[in-house]
């Protein structure tokens, strides 16, 4: 309501953002608790992890309506069409870019996903707690910082590409990579989202396209492990 709480490029802007990482960050952190102990301290760890995502998610919520006050608004076709040429994107470059690590550096899988691969294969909990929340916590936590707090509070509208390029990158840090590509990879797939948040103005958009993404991803993964 004030014209400080919607101030966009202050410190506080940038300093919601660099918190909130560390919060996506901090959140997987119970993840690791759940290998061993009685049947009540994983119930409990996996309670602290579940809770975890959720106290994130309103945090970044209440952030984002803080520098966005816009009712929510329903998607429209030409919304779900940028939804689709972003998926589209994100595939092909994905494609060439897994095949450029597996020329170079001899890897078939980014280091993110070989970390996420060997979480799941500890326990049948720890699979299922990290296949829902990679498909429906994750998605929302990442757009709300990546996309939302990042995009609408630390630049101004016109600031249309140097903000996407900035959200590509930022997306890429807190996901592991163990070469140039694989963070290149990364930083286009945020980029993409950025692009699609953008162009749509909602989202909701960016964090349903994320989910699939992740969606088809950990399908995949769990694959794998059978």
């Amino acid at each position: 309501m004030t014209q400080q709480r919607i101030k966009i490029g202050g410190f506080g802007s940038w300093l919601w953002v660099i918190g909130m990482v560390i919060l996506i960050s901090v959140v997987q952190l119970p993840l690791l608790q759940l290998n061993h102990g009685s049947l009540l301290h994983r119930v409990l760890w996996s309670g602290i992890y579940l809770a975890g995502f959720v106290i994130t998610a309103l945090i970044g919520f209440w952030r984002y309506r803080q520098i966005h006050p816009v009712n929510w608004q329903r998607l429209t076709g030409q919304d779900w069409v940028q939804m689709v040429k972003g998926y589209g994107f994100i595939i092909l470059s994905e494609f060439i870019l897994s095949g450029l690590t597996s020329v170079l550096y001899h890897q078939t899988s980014t280091a993110n996903n070989q970390a996420i691969g060997t979480l799941m294969g500890r326990s049948s909990l720890t699979m299922i707690l990290l296949s829902l929340t990679a498909v429906l916590g994750s998605p929302i936590i990442e757009e709300l910082t990546f996309r939302g707090l990042l995009i609408d509070g630390c630049f101004a509208p016109r600031s249309f590409w140097l903000s996407i390029v900035v959200s590509g990158i930022a997306f890429s840090i807190p996901h592991a990579s163990s070469n140039p590509i694989s963070w290149l990879l990364y930083a286009v797939m945020g980029g993409t989202l950025a692009y699609v948040y953008r162009r749509t103005g909602k989202l909701q958009s960016s964090i349903l396209l994320h989910g699939f993404n992740n969606l088809v991803a950990v399908g995949l993964m769990l694959l794998t492990l059978k």
